[in-house]
């Protein structure tokens, strides 16, 4: 945020190359962030222009923007183009058994060990290169209408359990607004309580979502 609110020219990448940088010397003197487990974290950036709308996508977060042409969806699914679908991952297998344990444990093994490497995929952690690996996009501000950032929990019924598709599930967040369109997440999730029906790492995921549209911005704009 600091790196790019003040400078709505500077490239998506490079403000999160600042950032990241940032927090890493915050804790180079205290911290080994060579570690395998330093935390890490999927990022995305939306900025809406004069001219322009920026997206940037790092790892599993989406990035949504409404087209005159439709939803255009921004994900970086290089994770699983490299580990495989959590959904495949644990396919058949039930909550809190060790089969289930297992297939989770190996693809976290598989996920840590391909990290932020240039074979591998990318991530938000230490290391600012990452950055640099991100996947952009822009659009013409007028031409756009709905935009929303949505992590990866919230996201669940359209990408992986198939129940909604874009246009239909950014009509879902019109209608019902953010709290009550993650609250339709966790129904669903809560309906399927071991995992049969929807396959998945665990039963409920963060899920998070900023959203934003023209007409809230003309709502709120000085009579």
């Amino acid at each position: 945020m600091a790196a790019l609110v003040s400078r709505p020219k500077l490239p998506l990448q490079e403000g999160l190359y600042e950032g990241l940088s940032a927090v890493a010397n915050l804790h180079s003197d205290t911290c080994d962030l060579t570690d395998p487990g330093t935390p890490c974290a999927a990022a995305g950036i939306l900025r809406v222009g004069d001219e322009t709308v920026d997206v940037l996508s790092l790892s599993d977060v989406t990035v949504v923007v409404e087209t005159t042409e439709g939803p255009q969806v921004t994900c970086d699914l290089r994770i699983e183009d490299i580990s495989g679908t959590e959904p495949d991952a644990v396919a058949g297998l039930l909550f809190d058994t060790s089969e289930h344990k297992a297939a989770i444990a190996a693809l976290v093994a598989n996920q840590t060990r391909t990290r932020n490497r240039g074979d591998g995929w990318w991530v938000a952690a230490s290391d600012p290169e990452a950055a640099r690996h991100a996947i952009v996009n822009s659009y013409p501000r007028e031409q756009t209408r709905r935009l929303a950032v949505f992590s990866d929990g919230a996201t669940r019924p359209v990408d992986q359990m198939d129940l909604f598709s874009w246009p239909e599930y950014l009509d879902m967040l019109t209608g019902l607004g953010p709290q009550s369109l993650i609250d339709q997440v966790r129904r669903i999730e809560i309906d399927d309580p071991d995992g049969a029906r929807h396959p998945r790492t665990k039963r409920h995921d963060d899920a998070s979502l900023a959203t934003w549209s023209e007409s809230l911005t003309e709502r709120r704009s000085p009579q």
